[in-house]
Formats: C-alpha cells, structure tokens, sequence
C-alpha cells in the first residue's frame, strides 16, 4: 500500500512539473500581427533518438503548437503518425489542447485510431503499414496544440534520416539530439552557420544535439526546391556511404534460384531469340503483361525477396519481388551482367546531400540495370529501357555496389511534324507526334487499358483546339512495341483558319505547350525545374494556288539562358518557298534550380518563349 502511494504521489509531482513547464512555455507567444504568412507557431519542439547496440531505437516527439488561424485548424486538428506494426510500435504520452483561458481539453478515447493506412489496402504485402491518427478536439484560432509519442523501432538497421529545422511555420525553439553508443560511427551534416551543435558523452554513450531558435518561415511557393536543398535540413546515417548500404541492401537481390517451372517458361519466352538484347527485350514484355507492380515505400521494406515461386503463381509484386524475379529469369536465360538497382530521388539530386550521405529516405524505386540501361519490370506503361525522370542518382547493385549519375537520353520528350493544307480559309492539318522519355510514359500511361472511343474523346480534350475538329484518329502506331518509342498521328479540320484584314491574312499555329509557372513577380525562394521539356516542331503549310506570297514576320530567333551548368534555349525559324512555308521550333530547358536572384530574367526568358506572336503568321 505504501508503495503505491508513493506511486502516485511520483506521479502527481511529475504531472505537476510538466504542466508549470506547458505554463511557461505558453505564456506571451506572439500570433498573426508578428507571423502574417504563418498558419500555426512551433512554440517549442523536443525530438529525441536513442539508438542502441543492434540499431534498434526509440524515437520520441514533444512539440507545443499555437494555431493562428482554420489553415492551422485544418492542418493540425489531425495527426497522423505512420508506422510499419511489423517492428515499430507508438506509445502516446501527454496530448491535449489548451484554449484561449489557459484550460486544458483533453482526448477522448474514442478520437485516437489506430487503422491500416492507403498503402496497405491497395496491397496485400504492406497490411502492416499503419497509421495512429489523433483527433484534437475543439482546436480554434489561439489553442495550443500539445502532442507527446514515441515510437520504439526494432528492425536493427543502421539508422539513417534527415530532420527539418525549417518549414513553413516558425520555430521558436526547436531541438534535434541522438544519442547513441560511443563505439558507433555517426556520419552528420548541418548548417554551422544557423544550428547550434552540442556534443556530451555519458556513460559509454555520445549525445549530439542540434538547436535553432526564431527561424525564418519557408514561404510556400509553387516550384520551391526541396527542403534538403534550401531549408535547414539536419542529415545523419550510420551507413559511412552508399556503397556500404547498397551492399547491405541490393545483395539480397542478385543470385537467387528460381524453380524449374520458371526456368521451362524463360526457355519458352526467349525461344528464337537471336542475343542478348532480344532475350532481356522478350522477359520484359512477358512481365508487363502478365504481371502487376504494387508500389512500396522503399525505405522501409525489407529487400530480402519472397520464394519466386509464390510471385510467379500471384503474377504480382512490389518493385522489390519484380526485380529479383526480372533478374533470375535473364539470369536462367544465359545472362549474367543484370543487377539489381535503386534510383534516388531526383528533386533531391542537385544537392551535394543527397551524394555523400547514406540516407534510406533518398531512395525512391527499386528497378533493374543492364548495359546502361534502367528498366521497370511488370509496369506495362513503362517503356522498355527507361524508368524514373531523365536524370537521377542510382545505386547499382554489380560487383562495386557503384553510385552513378544517370542520363537515360538526349531525344526529344516530344517531336511533331503538321502538315497544312490551306484551301481557301480553311486547312486540314495532318500531324504526327513522336513522343520518347518521360512523355512515351506519361502518353502510355494515360491511354493504356482505354477502348479506342474513349480514347478519341480525351485526346481531343487534351489537344486544346477548340478551333478545330479532330477528323482522323488518334492512330496510336506500336502501342504494343514497348520497345519503341510511342508514335501516333491524328488529323484536324479547321474552318476559318484564314482570317483576312485585306490586303493581308494571318493564322495561328499549334502552340507548343509546357508547364512552367511564372505567375509570381519575385519570388522568396529559389525556383527548380523538376522535369526537363525538350520540344521539336515543324510546320509545314501548304498554300494551294497561290501566286507571289509574301511572308511579312519571317523570322529567326534564338533566346538562350543558362540553368546550373546546361543551357536552355529557345530557337523559331520560318522559310518561305513559293507556296510553301516551314516553320520549326524547338525549345529545351533542362532540369535544375535557378536562384531568386536569377528568377526575373528567367521569367522573361519563359515569356518570350510563350509570346503569342511567336504562333502568329502573317502573309500578304
């Protein structure tokens, strides 16, 4: 009985220190007259990660927010914490919401879930990912938001991760420690310049601390740059580089025996295959259609792959199952040199970050490497030999476990050759469209499982030429050649194309289109190109029965800007030969960051490429 009391009386004294200690913290905080552009505080924020021998850790989080305005209410009235229930757990602590009075509202039970997240319902591999979502009840503009967890980890990797000291909202004080074996290697990178760093040790053990206070808010703009690249990013691994984890984590993939049923039917698929190239080219068809990919978080699966047996009969599987069984298939089929292989994730790749830190988050998909070459098996709207964004860090499970700089090609995303007719005012126009890279995906993709009526009414939305009538196709030329580039060609009618301002007459071509925003005048934050745009046109208008044509814009104009180390340009040539005139354009801008100070001539730039008198023709 008395150690109970004592019990509970240990227990009233610490409730009673951390509630003076919320008092404290609360007390005088500033709100929207200070922080206009913020929707919540980050009054205080404690993270703490306490890694042991085997890797295992517990990962504990305290944070005091005071919302501002509903963009905060809507943001922060749920929390949602994801965990893997196969080797992580979450015990809450302290959470609850203080309003305007200073009274504290509690939670009540039946406001705290605990349920399978999206992933694990598309798929039935991931039915352990989950997440605990916490309701705060009656959060207004002035509240406090206080949220107290720890999750306990016992997977026993090396532990790698990157924590943000810079988001959207301020932080009045925010502290990131690890503490961790002396024995243990921690490779860590910081901003000497904004971050406080403390190093103690303590009974065999090193605690590293990083502490920033009234930080700056990172302004939410379309195309910002990542946080790693422009925030205040804390970087650590255990990993001491890219080769020790690829090693750790791509053997698992490479030299696995596959059962005789599916050595018969890789004799059956590369039967009649003349080399290499055609056996690696026939697998891959046979994947993409006969099985299905389900997506994974790569960081946090285990890559050691599931009997093939059991993936064969499925005919489904993360990219993690799909690659191992690609390369034990080429490996039955005589073909030794495919490995297995993990490509970064690109928004990330101009930061010199993302090279030297060994960080799991970084990974973005599992694939396969061959000759060069990347490849996605099991995804029938891939193309054969390209997967991820053009340029990309990949890990390349061969004999080095080598980190590469990717560039999978210099063609075209999009190249379209229209051919006009001009009769009288109106023209048919007959077009075809070569579409490689990112672009052959995106068109596949889109289009894939659709019936060829269904096909023609969204092509038609997606041309955006509400002048004209699509009279002829869309013909998707090799949609079964996964090999090949997509090719497709169309026809458009147009009535009145000519509009007449005697004694001159002028048309407007298809505009080229792509997605660059340029809406703001000055920006706080640098601006990244996520995707290149690499665009080829050509004209080709015919003028039936026409004498002594004149061309009154002909033009030749290039418009160059330089992007990191690439340079961007624009180029616009018009010819006139007798009745025929050529129009061709190409336009490339590469993918990169371009500092603010560099955003105005870059906007300019975009802008001349998107003035409308570069679609104009005026003839007499």
């Amino acid at each position: 009985m008395i150690r109970r009391i004592l019990t509970l009386l240990l227990l009233a004294f610490c409730l009673n220190i951390f509630a003076d200690r919320i008092d404290d913290v609360i007390q005088n905080i500033a709100g929207l007259d200070k922080y206009q552009d913020a929707s919540a505080i980050n009054v205080l924020t404690e993270i703490d990660l306490e890694v042991m021998y085997d890797f295992s850790y517990n990962y504990h989080v305290f944070y005091v927010k005071k919302i501002l305005n509903y963009k905060g209410k809507k943001r922060y009235s749920d929390v949602k914490i994801s965990y893997n229930a196969d080797y992580e757990t979450i015990k809450l602590g302290h959470c609850f919401t203080i309003d305007t009075e200073g009274n504290r509202i509690e939670i009540p039970e039946n406001q705290i879930y605990d349920m399978n997240d999206t992933e694990s319902i598309q798929s039935p591999d991931y039915k352990n990912f989950r997440e605990k979502i916490i309701n705060f009840p009656q959060i207004e503009p002035g509240y406090f938001v206080v949220l107290d967890y720890t999750i306990t980890n016992t997977r026993r990797e090396p532990v790698s991760g990157v924590e943000h000291l810079r988001e959207s909202n301020p932080y009045l004080e925010k502290t990131f420690s690890i503490t961790f074996p002396i024995k243990m290697k921690l490779k860590s990178f910081y901003d000497k310049d904004i971050v406080r760093f403390s190093k103690q040790k303590q009974g065999g053990h090193n605690t590293y601390s990083w502490n920033v206070t009234d930080t700056k808010i990172y302004k939410e703009e379309n195309n910002s740059p990542s946080l790693l690249l422009s925030g205040t990013p804390i970087v650590y691994s255990f990993y001491k580089d890219w080769h020790e984890l690829a090693d750790a984590k791509l053997a698992k993939l490479k030299n696995i025996d596959i059962n005789p049923e599916i050595s018969e039917a890789v004799k059956s698929i590369t039967e009649n295959r003349n080399n290499e190239k055609e056996k690696i080219l026939a697998i891959y068809k046979y994947m993409a259609d006969n099985f299905n990919e389900k997506e994974s978080y790569i960081s946090q699966i285990d890559f050691t792959p599931e009997p093939l047996s059991e993936v064969w009969q499925k005919k489904f599987g993360s990219e993690k199952k799909l690659t191992a069984m690609f390369i034990a298939m080429a490996n039955s089929a005589g073909i030794d040199d495919v490995y297995p292989a993990v490509i970064l994730d690109s928004n990330d790749r101009f930061s010199e970050i993302q090279e030297n830190y060994a960080v799991a988050n970084f990974m973005d998909r599992i694939c396969v490497y061959w000759e060069g070459n990347l490849y996605c098996p099991g995804n029938s709207f891939i193309p054969f030999t390209f997967a991820g964004n053009v340029e990309s860090n990949v890990l390349i499970g061969n004999d080095k476990y080598e980190f590469i700089q990717y560039k999978a090609r210099t063609t075209p995303d999009e190249e379209y050759l229209y051919n006009y007719l001009i009769d009288g005012n109106s023209a048919r126009v007959k077009i075809e469209a070569h579409y490689s890279g990112a672009m052959n995906q995106k068109k596949r993709e889109w289009y894939l499982n659709m019936p060829d009526s269904q096909r023609k009414i969204w092509f038609n939305r997606s041309l955006g030429e509400r002048s004209a009538s699509l009279t002829e196709g869309p013909n998707f030329l090799n949609f079964d050649q996964i090999e090949e580039d997509l090719r497709v060609n169309y026809t458009l009618e147009y009535d009145g194309f000519l509009v007449e301002q005697k004694p001159y007459k002028y048309f407007k071509l298809i505009a080229s289109s792509f997605n660059i925003d340029v809406a703001l005048d000055e920006r706080d934050n640098d601006y990244q190109i996520a995707d290149e745009i690499f665009l080829k046109q050509q004209f080709i208008i015919n003028f039936e029965n026409s004498e002594n044509l004149q061309l009154l814009n002909k033009i030749q104009n290039i418009t160059e800007f330089m992007i990191n180390e690439s340079k961007a340009y624009f180029s616009l040539e018009t010819e006139l030969k007798g009745s025929k005139l050529i129009v061709n354009k190409e336009i490339y801008i590469p993918e990169g960051v371009i500092s603010n100070s560099d955003y105005k001539e870059f906007k300019q730039f975009i802008l001349s490429i998107k003035n409308p008198i570069n679609d104009m023709v005026f003839i007499k």
